[in-house]
């Protein structure tokens, strides 16, 4: 990984310098160029303007003379546009007259026959000689010329343009209308200072554009060499005073990450980068010290967590936990991998009972009780306090969970909550006593009845069922009682419920076959053998069958539904009777207490006696009019 840093430190250190270098280089030897460029250019104009005053003292001198007679060449022609274009010596030679117009034009061609780059031409607008008509550019300069306010002093005009595939340079300077030019030019109507015409000179420029070439061409290749140079050399200064430095504090940085601090960084350097190294010494120590400082807090935190009684959990803010102990692993049966990947509000179950804070609480301190579902889906009653504020290592913003488990407690008071029922029931056995007072009031009166009128048949067949009702409500009000305060042993064996729930139904069948009550069950795939007491578990659902048959008041749909689970078995019977009001709910598993006309209020009393002799959880869901769900949950393994 650190080589992989200097690489790409190197890479970069290169690319910004080369960048750099680029830049000035390049900007250097633009501006370098561009002012060879405008040199060359400026020769070009030089040149042309030479060429055009050379021109123009030629005229001037011819012009000056009125022209000059030179011999007659062989084959030449006189210049048939001048008044008196020759003259006859007195040796019979013959001497043709030249004008400057004439001159101009005849040095052209002499240039252009001994391979000149150059030529000119003279150009007028009222020319006489069709030779001296101006072209298109030269038309156009004469028209600038000759509009005074445009030209803003200007006496040149020129050009670039390509002729045939070669490239020339255009020059054009105006003529006026001198004293000398007067002689020949006032028959035209010129005056002194008129605009009479210019000399148009071409200038090749190919051998410029050559120059112009090699010199773009040298420096572009001795800016790549210098850019190459300097970048080289720029780099191996930076690398032996800023990179090497900086690999060797990257060596430093490595070994503090593994956790070794036993090094000193030996840069005796006096820039900035000794001065990094001698910060970065000092942070060292102090890590050292700092990190020495947390092993004897964590060590500390670790034996407070390990060596709790009760269960703990460090939950963060979005209620996932970062930290546990052993003791919350065994009482929810996860791991600590498991146990981190899960929110905290999955362990506790969705009710949950607020309490009373203790006196040494402040207001960060929440305190509960609720069920804590473990990874069998079991429920464990606890008791809950969260401590927020806390921070540990980087992290801030924790919760410091405290999880106490109060299966013990809850069956103290479960059997506290049983002897005071014990307890209701002595004080409650005189209006029991005033229950079977009544049927045996009923009973003796009949009986002295019979006793009277004994001979008499028919008085006897009307009271007799009056006194068989009366003598089986006190011996059920009797029974019950006597099984309720006087519980038999549990005896547990391995028994189907399967089997124990159908014989149930086959007792029950025949009384819910007489009115509109349907029986559905539904029993899943699976393994149904517990360990549980076989008598102890008919009674529980036949005190539950008949309760839902009351409920129906003879007519409905009972639900009995048998479901395994991984631990344990899960048992509904649902019914579609007229339910229980949710005031009521809280009271139906105390003795005595009975909404039916006929019944004891003892029922579901000795099926919450049942359930908790065989350790099993149970729940009641009832909407009024809506009917009720009575659920069991019945572990396989005993204990």
């Amino acid at each position: 990984m650190g080589k992989i840093s200097s690489m790409r430190l190197t890479a970069k250190v290169i690319s910004i310098v080369g960048i750099l270098v680029s830049i000035i280089v390049g900007a250097i030897f633009t501006f370098l160029a561009i002012r060879i460029d405008n040199q060359i250019q400026e020769n070009i104009l030089a040149t042309a303007q030479t060429i055009y005053k050379n021109i123009v003292t030629t005229r001037e001198w011819v012009s000056n003379y009125d022209g000059v007679f030179v011999k007659k060449k062989p084959g030449e022609k006189p210049n048939i546009y001048l008044q008196h274009p020759e003259i006859f010596t007195t040796n019979k030679d013959t001497l043709f007259l030249k004008n400057p117009a004439l001159v101009t034009r005849e040095l052209s061609e002499i240039n252009q026959r001994k391979g000149g780059d150059f030529l000119y031409h003279m150009a007028s607008e009222r020319f006489i000689n069709p030779a001296n008509k101006p072209d298109d550019f030269e038309k156009l300069a004469l028209n600038f010329f000759a509009d005074s306010a445009k030209t803003d002093g200007r006496q040149e005009l020129y050009r670039t343009t390509e002729i045939d595939g070669k490239a020339f340079f255009q020059y054009f300077a105006p003529l006026y209308t001198s004293q000398s030019c007067l002689s020949c030019h006032s028959t035209q109507g010129y005056e002194l200072g008129d605009l009479r015409g210019g000399i148009s000179i071409m200038l090749s420029v190919d051998r410029y554009r050559d120059a112009q070439h090699s010199n773009i061409v040298f420096v572009v290749i001795f800016g790549i060499i210098s850019v190459l140079g300097l970048s080289i050399l720029v780099f191996f200064a930076i690398r032996r005073i800023i990179i090497s430095p900086l690999r060797i504090i990257e060596e430093a940085t490595r070994k503090i990450q593994k956790g070794n601090f036993d090094f000193e960084l030996n840069l005796t350097q006096k820039d900035e980068v000794g001065k990094l190294a001698r910060a970065f010494n000092l942070m060292r120590k102090k890590i050292l010290q700092s990190t020495s400082k947390l092993k004897t807090s964590e060590e500390k935190y670790r034996n407070l967590i390990n060596h709790s009684l009760e269960a703990v959990a460090i939950v963060d803010l979005s209620e996932k936990i970062v930290d546990s102990n052993a003791i919350l692993e065994k009482l929810s049966l996860c791991s600590t991998e498991e146990l981190q990947k899960m929110p905290f509000a999955n362990l506790l179950g969705n009710q949950r009972k607020k309490l009373k804070k203790r006196s040494f609480m402040d207001s960060g301190v929440e305190y509960f009780e609720s069920v804590l579902i473990t990874k069998d889906f079991l429920e464990i009653p606890v008791e809950v306090y969260k401590i927020k504020g806390f921070s540990l290592d980087e992290k801030n913003e924790l919760t410091f969970v405290y999880i106490r488990d109060l299966t013990e407690r809850k069956v103290i008071e479960k059997y506290s909550t049983q002897a005071e029922k014990m307890f209701a029931l002595g004080q409650l056995s005189s209006g029991i006593a005033h229950e079977i007072r009544n049927p045996l009031f009923s009973l003796t009166n009949n009986i002295e009845y019979l006793k009277e009128k004994s001979c008499d048949k028919e008085a006897f067949e009307e009271v007799y069922p009056e006194l068989k009702y009366g003598l089986k409500r006190i011996q059920k009000i009797v029974s019950t009682i006597l099984d309720y305060a006087k519980p038999h042993e549990v005896d547990f064996k391995n028994i189907n419920i399967v089997e124990i729930v159908e014989k149930c139904v086959s007792l029950v069948k025949k009384q819910f076959e007489k009115s509109s009550v349907k029986m559905v069950t539904k029993f899943a795939n699976g393994n149904y053998e517990i360990q549980a007491d076989p008598h102890k578990m008919e009674q529980v659902f036949m005190n539950l069958f008949m309760n839902s048959f009351q409920a129906m008041e003879a007519h409905g749909i009972l639900t009995i539904a048998i479901i395994p689970k991984n631990r344990f078995l899960e048992i509904t019977i649902t019914d579609t009777g007229k339910g229980i009001p949710q005031e009521d709910l809280k009271r139906i598993f105390d003795p005595f207490y009975s909404k039916s006309h006929d019944g004891t209020g003892l029922g579901l009393c000795i099926v919450q006696r049942v359930l908790d002799q065989h350790d099993a959880k149970y729940e009641v869901e009832s909407e009024e009019n809506f009917g009720t769900t009575f659920t069991i949950r019945l572990r396989r393994e005993k204990g």
